[in-house]
């Protein structure tokens, strides 16, 4: 069994002039991200491994979330990760995932919450709206992932931690 912790990046900023990939979060989108992180550690979902978009926004969210915890866990910074369909995060999370038993994603809409839509077995299980700091713990009934395929996960839960 193997477990997917899928994160959309926190509240963002856009100022003028700023490219997209460039982003940088609020100061809310800051303190979303420690409450990931902190809720993670509470709950023991620290993951084995992670896999973060190139943007801006997405490396501050990390950087927020493993801040407190005791020791973060090897991460990837992976630019097919930025902008990506569904169907490319799942590639990404086949290839990246190794031999870590918890993997966390960090990534964006629409991509993050279709990928949700993808994996789970029960749709009913997946949220209409997927809000910044938005985190879905999914299991899997695999050994490696690879095996990863649509329709497959039990959506463990969603915890939003901020909001659109």
């Amino acid at each position: 069994m193997l477990r997917l912790l899928l994160l959309r990046h926190a509240k963002s900023d856009w100022p003028e002039g700023v490219d997209d990939v460039d982003r940088p979060l609020t100061p809310r989108g800051a303190a979303q991200a420690r409450d990931v992180g902190a809720y993670m550690q509470e709950h023991g979902l620290i993951p084995d491994r992670a896999v973060v978009s190139i943007a801006q926004r997405t490396r501050e969210t990390w950087a927020g979330v493993a801040s407190p915890w005791q020791e973060a866990p090897p991460v990837q910074f992976d630019d097919d990760v930025y902008a990506a369909s569904a169907r490319r995060l799942l590639q990404v999370i086949r290839e990246q995932g190794g031999d870590a038993r918890t993997l966390l994603l960090v990534g964006h809409n629409p991509g993050v919450h279709d990928l949700v839509a993808t994996l789970a077995a029960e749709r009913d299980r997946v949220p209409l709206a997927y809000p910044t700091a938005t985190l879905a713990v999914l299991e899997l009934p695999v050994d490696g992932w690879p095996e990863v395929d649509a329709g497959t996960a039990r959506v463990e839960r969603v915890v939003v931690k901020g909001s659109d």
